[in-house]
């Protein structure tokens, strides 16, 4: 793919995004290899959409797992999590 005679990167075609994007919830938890998370990594580093949603995925993480320091109801968790599980698909 090329825009104005330069040449894009492969993480920045459409296909390449897609799959950084599906990425984002492993790489916040630290399941990628590590040039998995370098690849992916370097793609937010390079992309608003991306960089945006990983910044919500670390809060709503970092939201769930204080829920339990706090007291939260069994029920109350459960849709945090049915919700946070939602924005990945």
């Amino acid at each position: 793919m090329r825009t104005e005679g330069r040449r894009v990167p492969a993480s920045m075609t459409p296909f390449g995004h897609r799959r950084h994007r599906r990425r984002l919830d492993a790489y916040v938890d630290g399941e990628l290899d590590l040039g998995r998370a370098q690849s992916t990594a370097s793609h937010v580093a390079g992309c608003w959409g991306c960089s945006g949603e990983l910044q919500w995925r670390r809060l709503i993480k970092a939201s769930v797992e204080g829920i339990g320091e706090h007291g939260a109801s069994d029920l109350a968790s459960a849709r945090l999590r049915r919700w946070a599980e939602g924005l990945g698909r």
